[in-house]
């Protein structure tokens, strides 16, 4: 029997190669013949690279200048992808809301210069194809401070030079690409990201992130106008129009800056790394998939790992199975044969999170389901 393990992080909890971990010895604790392949997964957000790392071939190490300016000590990968070594650079690693206590979420304050710094690096040090992932960014820049790094000028009305070190959106009245690094034209950009949103208004990059990111009413209000200006100042320059590229209110706009002024290719994040880690050759002779994270909900079906998982699956008319610390029984799971929560009765969010409850639970549900499935 073949049973393949390709969950998500249970976020705040246990990362998803530790899910996978809890789930096998679940498996081998009912059905110790049989043959587990563990595949950890992610949707391409913050963990992305946790997940991969048994495909990396290596690690490289970089200083970049945080979201608050602070330099900070972060990395990116090497890994195969479409044939090719690729620099895999996760953006929650350089300009990630982790990174940022809350007392100095000021949109204003911060911004993306770190990521062209990793970006950056990747292409001097030889890498050509690239994979960025975008998600648990502090940042709503529109990526203005990624394309400084990577050589981009912008100035105010003024014909003013405007700095590296901030948000520059709201001033912003022209750009050019005098210094852009010549290599970034021998550079294909693939983008990895779940986010649909547009780039600027009610459902754009401020409107909908930017209160998740410390920014009032007020905040958002000047942060959307200033993406609306730099969308005219892209199609001044480019005669790209940044409203119209599916995805641009990714990262606070930053797969507006990759896809409209870089030329990158937007991906679902979910397939991307499914890519990576060739989850359809495992899944098609499998007997049995399982699948996972922190919660089942309505936004589950939109991109997110277990949905994703049991799709693949059902295409090759293998069961699914999925489970949550959270159910929601209005939720919409297409592809999952059946989805169980890993709760053993009623707890505290703190006691449901410790990391040893988690794991137990994970692995005794995994074992009840095998024992289930063995009759």
């Amino acid at each position: 029997m073949k049973i393949v393990i390709a969950p998500d992080s249970f976020k705040g909890s246990l990362s998803a190669s530790q899910v996978s971990e809890a789930m096998a010895e679940g498996v081998q604790c009912a059905h110790a013949e049989a043959h587990v392949v563990t595949v950890p997964m992610a949707d391409g957000g913050e963990g992305s690279i946790e997940a991969l790392k048994k495909w990396v071939s290596k690690e490289i190490p970089v200083k970049v200048n945080g979201p608050g300016g602070n330099v900070i000590d972060t990395s990116f990968v090497i890994l195969p992808y479409n044939g090719k070594d690729a620099a895999f650079i996760e953006c929650a690693r350089s300009t990630g809301i982790t990174l940022v206590p809350d007392e100095k979420r000021n949109p204003f304050a911060l911004n993306s210069y770190g990521l062209g710094e990793q970006i950056r690096t990747a292409i001097e040090k030889g890498c050509r194809d690239l994979v960025v992932s975008l998600g648990g960014s502090a940042t709503t820049d529109a990526g203005t401070g990624l394309l400084q790094a990577l050589g981009f000028r912008f100035f105010d009305s003024s014909g003013q030079l405007l700095p590296y070190n901030r948000n520059i959106l709201t001033e912003i009245d022209g750009m050019d690409d005098g210094e852009v690094m010549e290599e970034l034209a021998e550079c294909s950009i693939t983008i990895a990201s779940d986010v649909t949103n547009p780039f600027y208004g009610k459902n754009g990059a401020a409107y909908v992130y930017g209160p998740q990111k410390g920014a009032t009413e007020q905040d958002v209000k000047q942060l959307d106008a200033g993406l609306e200006r730099f969308s005219r100042v892209v199609q001044a320059a480019t005669e790209k129009n940044l409203q119209e590229i599916q995805g641009a209110g990714a990262a606070g706009g930053l797969g507006g800056a990759l896809a409209g002024v870089l030329g990158a290719e937007m991906k679902s994040g979910f397939d991307v790394i499914a890519e990576l880690v060739g989850l359809e050759n495992l899944v098609e002779d499998a007997d049995l998939v399982l699948t996972g994270e922190g919660s089942l909900d309505t936004q589950s079906a939109h991109g997110k790992v277990p949905v994703s998982v049991g799709k693949i699956a059902r295409n090759y008319d293998v069961p699914a199975v999925a489970m949550a610390g959270v159910v929601d029984v209005e939720g919409s799971y297409e592809g999952l044969t059946a989805v169980f929560s890993i709760q053993s009765g009623p707890c505290s969010l703190t006691e449901a999170l410790d990391h040893s409850t988690a794991y137990n639970n994970i692995r005794h549900t995994t074992k009840q389901i095998l024992n289930l499935w063995n009759k």
